[in-house]
């Protein structure tokens, strides 16, 4: 009896063993299946996205099986890249919200990983105050923990705003010396590529052609080297703007076709514009201007097919130039009405995209001002001086963007303003109202009025409504009545008219005029103080005076 205890005792023991050995070979089955998904995912991302989104698929499923949140968010973050590169930007941006909340409570690395490729989708998707909200949540994690790779990748992400945003300079001192720690760190060959993309993007920006080559030719390397079918598309667009700088349209149309070979097969609206915008801008600098005219044609088509397919607006960087070069297209063609019609398009065009970058830099400023608050929140939490100081230069940094994005918006508007008041001198003046009061009366009025402009009275400071009517040889009340039906203007009205007309004239025939102060030129066009002169002025055309002067020497000079 003893002997048949011990020997069942035995047979449980084993049954046990291979239970346990089934279990341990499961779960190594199942991290060899995961592994070897991930891998194949991973090596398909950057040049066949409809395997890694399938692959992808089959992972979720899987791990979803399997009840493992971690290998889900992981397949949804590989899903997420791979939608972003094939430019399916608000899809990859709903798969990646998703995947996050699968690892919403765990402390794990991939939560960056997911808000910094949620902020790429929506910077590539043209918004950039909402991909500066996920830039900052990485900065000031890795700010406040020491995670030294997170912070160089959120540093350089949040420097593509600011060149986005018009502060190139600035940004393109950011790449350079991300670059440097990007190396120094041994990231990912492919964050250092991307690096360098940002790099020769930012110098085409500063229309340097020459370095931008330089940094892209490095970037280039790396990408063959890597297989990133994806980054090398993008240098040889990068390549084909260079040469297109440089006044080399034949090398610049051979690396913008082999882009655009690529981008039309893996369907990337927003990199297919640009590079068929560069295309049509060659065949017009070649003077191929019926070609030009097809691909010009064919960026608006693609802005429309995608309108149409993501039921979202899409449009180009380059769409206010695609109907510049058209309306030059169809003038050199001898068609004034095609002309007309695409250069009333890039107008309005002009107007929408000016008020909606005002909108998107009022987000900022705002999004970097919270920031700051909660950056402070953070610093009063810790007695470590060294964090204290990399916050309190975080928070100059961020209020630093802010600024500089506000004052080159405003510059870049008064630029705007200035090159319409330079077009509208150059065109025929408006033909002034009907006149509905006795027209014998008026005539002889109106005509001494002319004889009195023609001697410049209006640049006395002295020229008041009496002094004026008595000039005309009438009355003030008749000569009210007069510029209001004749001219359509008060008396004021048509007095700072006359005035302000006359110094912006001047200021372009006068050299010497334009080095006068403004309080003398205010003087001598008949104000009697420069505040006068210049609010009038700026209500006249949308700028300051001293801003015109400076504009106009700069626009004579060329």
């Amino acid at each position: 009896m003893h002997l048949f205890k011990t020997n069942f005792i035995v047979f449980l023991l084993c049954i046990c063993c291979l239970l346990c050995n089934c279990s341990q070979e499961e779960k190594k089955t199942e991290t060899i299946i995961v592994d070897e998904l991930l891998d194949v995912i991973k090596k398909n991302v950057n040049k066949d996205f409809e395997k890694a989104i399938m692959y992808s698929d089959q992972l979720i499923s899987y791990a979803l099986s399997k009840n493992d949140s971690l290998t889900v968010a992981r397949a949804h973050l590989q899903k997420g890249i791979a939608l972003t590169k094939k430019g399916n930007y608000q899809t990859a941006i709903d798969t990646l919200e998703k995947g996050l909340t699968f690892i919403k409570n765990k402390e794990v690395p991939e939560k960056n990983l997911f808000l910094l490729r949620i902020g790429n989708a929506y910077v590539l998707d043209e918004k950039n105050d909402e991909a500066l909200v996920y830039y900052s949540r990485v900065y000031e994690d890795a700010l406040l923990n020491n995670k030294k790779l997170d912070l160089v990748k959120a540093a350089i992400n949040i420097s593509k705003i600011k060149r986005n945003v018009g502060n190139h300079r600035e940004a393109l001192e950011d790449y350079k010396s991300f670059y440097k720690q990007s190396v120094s760190l041994n990231m990912e060959k492919t964050v250092i590529a991307r690096t360098l993309l940002g790099i020769c993007g930012t110098y085409l920006t500063l229309q340097q052609p020459d370095s931008a080559l330089h940094y892209g030719q490095k970037g280039y390397k790396i990408s063959k080297e890597i297989e990133d079918e994806v980054g090398v598309s993008y240098f040889h667009v990068d390549f084909g703007i260079a040469y297109y700088l440089k006044d080399n349209y034949t090398t610049s149309l051979s690396y913008l076709n082999k882009a655009k070979n690529y981008l039309e097969n893996i369907k990337n609206p927003k990199r297919l514009a640009e590079t068929l915008f560069y295309i049509g801008a060659c065949q017009y600098r070649l003077k191929n201007y019926e070609q030009a005219i097809t691909y010009l044609k064919e960026v608006l088509l693609v802005a429309s097919q995608s309108e149409k397919v993501g039921n979202i607006e899409f449009k180009p960087l380059q769409l206010i130039d695609t109907y510049d070069f058209l309306s030059k297209s169809y003038i050199a063609l001898g068609d004034a009405e095609q002309s007309r019609f695409y250069e009333n398009e890039r107008n309005n065009t002009e107007k929408v995209t000016d008020k909606k970058n005002n909108k998107i830099n009022t987000k900022l400023l705002k999004n970097e001002l919270q920031i700051s608050e909660k950056v402070i929140a953070n610093i009063r939490q810790t007695s470590n001086r060294y964090k204290l100081f990399l916050m309190l230069a975080g928070i100059v940094c961020m209020l630093s963007i802010s600024l500089v994005i506000y004052y080159r918006k405003k510059a870049k508007t008064n630029r705007r303003t200035f090159e319409k008041l330079m077009q509208q001198q150059e065109t025929e003046p408006s033909k002034p109202k009907p006149i509905t009061i006795d027209d014998e009366k008026v005539a002889l009025v109106l005509k001494k009025l002319h004889k009195i402009e023609a001697q410049a009275y209006y640049l006395d400071s002295n020229c008041s409504l009496a002094n004026l009517a008595k000039k005309a040889k009438t009355n003030p009340t008749y000569l009210t009545k007069i510029l209001k039906e004749a001219k359509g203007k008060t008396f004021y009205q048509y007095i700072n008219e006359l005035r302000i007309n006359y110094a912006i004239e001047r200021l372009k025939s006068d050299h010497q005029f334009r080095k006068y102060a403004i309080k003398h030129i205010a003087l001598e066009v008949g104000y009697k103080s420069p505040e006068s002169f210049t609010k009038h002025f700026k209500k006249a055309t949308g700028i300051n005076p001293s801003y015109y002067i400076k504009e106009l020497e700069k626009h004579l000079q060329t």
